[in-house]
């Protein structure tokens, strides 16, 4: 391991010819508050267990902030094999002095991500007291929540279905769903937005509007929200035959890659959607992921900036929507189109992570709420600020072909 200056791991960062991890390996509480832009949090007690999952490949060069100590370091390293580590000198003091971009937040990167989609797409918001006179009338509107199912039946909105993101299109082509008009949310922007732009992808010709700042602008507004839900996402009528020939249209839309051969090499991330819509045999080796929390919390499962990543799904378009969102993103994703080998590499089981975040925002909290969804708005703004003004390729562009990730555009800028 190499002891650097935060100037050569500048150097690192921006080299688009090399495979990048930036590992934060502070305690998430503290790495939420504020962290360097494009560095994951790996926290050091869990680091060993965990790193494999997020860097599968040993070659990857490893830069990581957020100890003093290098010997913690190679502590943990010590039983592995890779071949590339890094660890800044004077950890987050350098870092700051030399006013290299930090922000703050909760799978900030994602986040930013969506809000970059309203940005360069043209996303019709429909706002709580409009949705409030839709509901005091008679309406035939389709009304999705688009978060996962354990999320909804917590809490959602009146007249909400739910349907998480990476299902809408099977949810959608079907004769009960297909000629409705669509109001799509979440419980605060981006999933909302990700799912907006997922029928606009999927060639869903139907009005379709964002509920503008989610169930947190709803209660806002001051209306009240509905709980102990209960999700019918299981009664949806699945022709398989049909979401493949639609999955197969969209992928030569946006020119996404396609794998049909089985593959094995351990260096690679492999993930199998979790379909919500119905059961399947789970794959022995390939990790189980819901398609929109692999969407918006990527930085939770992904580390690396070339690392291939393999989506497989039983449900086609599920497939999909998951290459073109993490192609948008800038990750080398590709759909596992036939069922793939059984492997032995095996997973970390994954937790939902507690919030640290403007932790009442979900509690009817006004002021957290407001302080979120504001905290949102901000991101593309920040990453202008740090003269990145494309940080992500187009909503409106079809070709995903190439793809680069956004950590060498954003320290591209720096010296």
């Amino acid at each position: 391991m190499q002891l650097i200056t935060a100037s050569k791991a500048i150097e690192i960062l921006k080299n688009q010819k090399i495979n990048i991890a930036f590992l934060d390996v502070r305690e998430r509480k503290q790495y939420v508050q504020g962290f360097a832009f494009g560095s994951i949090n790996c926290p050091l007690p869990h680091l060993k267990k965990k790193i494999t999952d997020l860097v599968p490949n040993l070659n990857t060069h490893i830069v990581f902030i957020g100890v003093k100590n290098i010997s913690k370091i190679k502590k943990n390293l010590s039983s592995l094999k890779y071949k590339n580590t890094y660890l800044i000198k004077n950890d987050y003091q350098a870092w700051k002095s030399s006013k290299y971009p930090y922000w703050a937040g909760e799978y900030t990167q994602s986040k930013a991500f969506g809000e970059w989609i309203e940005v360069t797409s043209s996303v019709h918001n429909l706002f709580p007291k409009e949705l409030k006179k839709i509901h005091d009338k008679e309406h035939d509107y389709l009304q999705i929540d688009a978060r996962p199912r354990k999320e909804f039946e917590k809490f959602s909105l009146p007249y909400s279905e739910q349907c998480s993101g990476g299902e809408l299109p099977c949810f959608i082509n079907n004769k009960k769903n297909l000629n409705k008009d669509y109001i799509v949310h979440c419980a605060g922007r981006t999933r909302s937005i990700i799912a907006y732009q997922t029928l606009k992808d999927f060639n869903f010709k139907n009005k379709k509007y964002v509920l503008n700042g989610g169930t947190q602008n709803w209660v806002l507004n001051g209306y009240e929200r509905k709980f102990k839900n209960k999700s019918k996402i299981r009664s949806t009528q699945v022709n398989i035959k049909n979401d493949l020939k639609l999955a197969k249209k969209i992928a030569i839309k946006f020119k996404i890659p396609k794998y049909q051969s089985k593959i094995t090499d351990p260096q690679y991330h492999y993930f199998q959607l979790n379909s919500e819509i119905k059961n399947f045999k789970k794959i022995k080796g390939w990790k189980q992921v819901n398609a929109t929390t692999l969407v918006q919390n990527t930085d939770k499962f992904i580390a690396s900036t070339q690392t291939k990543i393999f989506i497989f799904s039983n449900i086609p378009t599920s497939a999909v929507f998951s290459v073109i969102w993490l192609r948008r993103m800038g990750y080398d994703a590709i759909w596992q189109v036939k069922n793939p080998a059984k492997m032995k590499k095996t997973y970390l089981v994954t937790k939902p992570d507690p919030t640290y975040f403007f932790p009442k925002r979900h509690l009817g909290n006004k002021s957290h709420s407001r302080g979120y969804l504001n905290w949102e708005h901000s991101l593309i703004p920040t990453l202008k600020k740090w003269g990145c003004k494309q940080p992500w390729v187009s909503a409106r562009n079809n070709n995903l072909k190439k793809v680069k990730h956004t950590i060498y555009k954003v320290y591209k800028k720096f010296k």
